[in-house]
């Protein structure tokens, strides 16, 4: 786990750079997150894991989805909440979750 932790904080910075915007181009994608959101915002709040840079809790965000986000990586996090300082991200190891089931309305993984 160390080292994909550890692999994931030295490309955070291109990784980001590279599929921040990635959503933009795949229309299936954004259909699929639209579904989900529509399915989900009602319930509660979504835990984005894996989330990476953020851009699927910036999208879900942006349809309306309570939305947060959970990577194993500091360098992910660290760029998704620069990316998207309005969406709360935070360490987490997907295999150890301390995540309240209350008020949780879905986890997606994308």
């Amino acid at each position: 786990m160390q080292s994909v932790r550890e692999g994931y904080d030295r490309i955070s910075e291109a990784y980001a750079s590279r599929y921040a915007n990635e959503l933009e181009h795949k229309p299936l994608d954004r259909e699929l997150l639209n579904r989900f959101s529509a399915e989900v915002k009602e319930r509660g709040q979504v835990c984005d894991m894996g989330c990476g840079p953020g851009h699927v809790a910036r999208y879900l965000q942006g349809a309306g989805t309570r939305v947060f986000g959970v990577d194993l990586s500091l360098g992910m996090v660290e760029q998704a909440l620069k990316l998207n300082p309005h969406i709360p991200f935070q360490i987490g190891d997907m295999m150890a979750l301390d995540l309240p089931d209350e008020g949780l309305a879905g986890i997606i993984a994308f």
